[in-house]
């Protein structure tokens, strides 16, 4: 139920961002994904970082699966989350 939650606010805060921070493909690379896991190991509030974690997963599997928007829009929580 949270994890519908979760999901639901992040879809509809990408629905409110301007198109262009929603397009930012770069995002979704092997290189980004290997330097966010290196920030979210260095943060030190845990819940954040739990969320920044949790987000950044969801990134890399819709990576992997091919849903790029997924991925940009998990990216944004996860970048959210440790304040970038």
């Amino acid at each position: 139920m949270l994890r519908q939650l979760m999901f639901a606010a992040t879809v509809a805060a990408a629905a409110l961002l301007p198109a262009g921070a929603q397009a930012d493909k770069s995002w979704c690379t092997d290189d980004h994904m290997a330097q966010m896991d290196a920030k979210v190991a260095e943060m030190t509030d845990a819940d954040k970082q739990k969320s920044a974690q949790t987000h950044l997963d969801a990134s890399k599997a819709a990576m992997k699966s091919g849903d790029t928007d997924g991925c940009i829009t998990h990216m944004q929580a996860a970048h959210k989350d440790m304040g970038l």
